[in-house]
């Protein structure tokens, strides 16, 4: 929060050389800038410094009464105030998207716990949860037999039918997660990487338990 608030004011400051040469609006647009990078940085606590920051320093440099938090100019206000919304904008979103890329990471770390314990259907319920959430499914369950829908890929939208994901362990395939998307939900491709991941540890799971017999369970 505190270097974003003071590449802030630094901009502001630096700015002042060419007050009277440039109009305020090109000022307040490199401010905007600043505050949009802080806030992707610094996410949203960095972006609400860099934006107070910003509108105050605009305020107080480049609106007349110069060196006053006074302001005469209705144009002035509204970009003091544009200044303070973009920070609090970029701020916000910069911490959804951070949430959402670590969100496989949380996942994948809450079903490793669940398999360390050994118990293979439980394994295989956490697995089916998180990726019900993870990619915005309506239904998820695990098959043995081959099931004929595209397997999941690494971009692009689920298709609205549905995705396969193998669940492998080496030399071994036990079978198929069977995700059926719900229409027009997006997917990043962070949570197909973490689905895939999500996979392969009940792949791990399954092999450890040493299940055989059945063509479904048979190696390669």
């Amino acid at each position: 929060m505190a270097l974003s608030a003071l590449a802030a004011l630094g901009v502001a400051v630096a700015l002042v050389g060419v007050r009277g040469e440039v109009h305020s609006e090109a000022i307040a647009l490199v401010l905007a800038v600043t505050v949009a990078v802080a806030g992707r940085v610094g996410g949203r606590a960095g972006g609400i410094a860099a934006a107070l920051m910003a509108a105050t320093a605009f305020n107080f440099f480049h609106t007349e009464p110069y060196l006053s938090l006074k302001i005469h100019d209705a144009d002035d206000i509204l970009t003091t105030v544009l200044l303070l919304v973009v920070g609090l904008v970029v701020g916000g979103l910069s911490a959804r998207v951070d949430m959402a890329r670590g969100a496989p990471d949380r996942a994948l770390a809450r079903v490793l716990k669940v398999a360390m314990e050994g118990d293979r259907d439980d394994v295989e319920l956490s697995v089916r949860a998180e990726l019900l959430e993870m990619l915005h499914l309506k239904e998820c369950w695990f098959a043995t037999e081959n099931v004929d829908l595209p397997v999941l890929t690494a971009h692009g939208r689920l298709p609205d039918r549905g995705v396969v994901i193998s669940v492998d362990a080496p030399g071994r395939h036990f079978g198929q997660l069977v995700c059926i998307p719900t229409p027009e939900a997006g997917v990043s491709d962070a949570e197909r990487r973490g689905a895939v991941a999500l996979a392969e540890v009940l792949g791990l799971s399954l092999g450890a338990a040493g299940r055989s017999g059945g063509s479904a369970w048979s190696p390669r």
